[in-house]
């Protein structure tokens, strides 16, 4: 009888764990369309309850507030993205490879409009500045920086490019992927993002090499 009792317990808190995860991923995907709409500071809670279908109770059950849903959205998709760059991440480190790297990052984006939207709209360079960040995006663009500039210093040390600094090289690479991304999103996705990240690399490419595109 005993057993039984432990068995009912644990299969409630089981249930109530499944729940809990089902409501988070609920509110995560209602928050990453508030935030792509209107950014962080002037999103609501109360418009996030509303896009999810919850009450404001629940969401404050399932999160401490806004910065933490902010947070656990961010470390989200960051997951997803960098899973997506390191299958590309093979080969010898060098311009190349950092390209494709590239182009892996563009073509997430494109494809989660949101999360894009939630990027851009935070504000200033991407290369340089992240005042307009919040939490842990602020270290998500620091470190995408860092890596830019790690695979940049190695290009420049297989003599790839033109005489450039390798982070001034990976400032270029990170300002054209916002500037590329933002002008797509103006023009509202009228161009195959295929064909937009192959314009980007090919551009980049001739901009950071001496050596012409053949």
């Amino acid at each position: 009888m005993e057993a039984t009792g432990i068995t009912t317990t644990t299969t409630r808190t089981g249930d109530r764990e499944e729940k809990l995860h089902g409501y988070r991923r609920q509110i995560l995907r209602a928050a990453e369309r508030e935030f792509g709409k209107a950014g962080f500071t002037a999103t609501p809670m109360n418009a996030i309850a509303a896009t999810a279908g919850l009450s404001l109770a629940t969401v404050y059950k399932s999160f401490s507030g806004k910065a933490e849903i902010w947070d656990a959205l961010h470390r989200t998709r960051m997951d997803a993205l960098l899973e997506a760059v390191r299958e590309a991440d093979a080969g010898e480190p060098g311009l190349e490879r950092l390209l494709t790297g590239l182009r892996r990052v563009f073509l997430f984006l494109a494809a989660h409009p949101a999360y894009l939207e939630m990027n851009l709209r935070a504000g200033g360079g991407w290369a340089s500045s992240v005042e307009g960040a919040h939490g842990i995006q602020r270290t998500v663009w620091s470190s995408g920086l860092e890596v830019i500039a790690a695979g940049m210093q190695a290009a420049a040390d297989r003599g790839e490019l033109a005489g450039l600094d390798p982070r001034i090289a990976a400032g270029m690479a990170i300002s054209a992927l916002q500037v590329w991304l933002s002008e797509w999103v103006a023009s509202e996705r009228a161009e195959d993002p295929e064909v937009l990240v192959d314009d980007m690399t090919r551009r980049l490419r001739l901009l950071l090499t001496s050596c012409s595109d053949d």
